[in-house]
This record gives structure tokens, sequence and C-alpha cells, in this order.
């Protein structure tokens, strides 16, 4: 699945995000950067435009992930922007 996705990705011209959660921690990261440990785990070139968010999920979460889509954004510019929002009492 990691190696489709690098493949996929690379060819891709924009950006590409993977958003996932369950019981998580808030994260956010290019997991297939030019510095990660996991390119040499799967023997895979680095992957610049791969944008990870995991939202937070946990039982205890205080907070929800609100992501907004600019579909006219230029080539090159971040389609998703994203903000943590604390859950209101």
């Amino acid at each position: 699945m990691v190696e489709t996705l690098a493949e996929e990705s690379a060819n891709f011209t924009g950006p590409v995000y993977l958003v996932n959660g369950d019981s998580h921690q808030f994260n956010e990261d290019a997991p297939l950067a030019a510095e990660s440990p996991w390119l040499d785990v799967y023997f895979i070139d680095p992957v610049p435009n791969l944008q990870r968010m995991t939202a937070e999920g946990a039982a205890t979460s205080r907070e929800w992930l609100r992501v907004s889509v600019a579909p006219n954004s230029a080539q090159g510019v971040d389609v998703l922007s994203w903000e943590r929002v604390p859950f209101s009492e």
C-alpha cells in the first residue's frame, strides 16, 4: 500500500493529502519526505508532495479538525488547509 501511495503521489503534479485518525493524537507531517526513515524501509524514493494529517480521535479528545478546500487554487498551492478547533462547552 505504501509503495502504491508513493508511486501514485509521485506521478501526480499537485499536492496529495493522506488523512487518517482513530484513537490517535493530532499530527501533521510529510511521511515520505527526503529525511523520512520510511524510505529505507520500503525502498522508495522521496515523495515531497505527500502531506499527512492525523485527526485527534481518542476518547479524551477535546477538539475537532476543520478542513477547508480551495478548489480554484493555483498549481503547486495547497488545496487543503486545516485547523484544530476546541470543542465548545
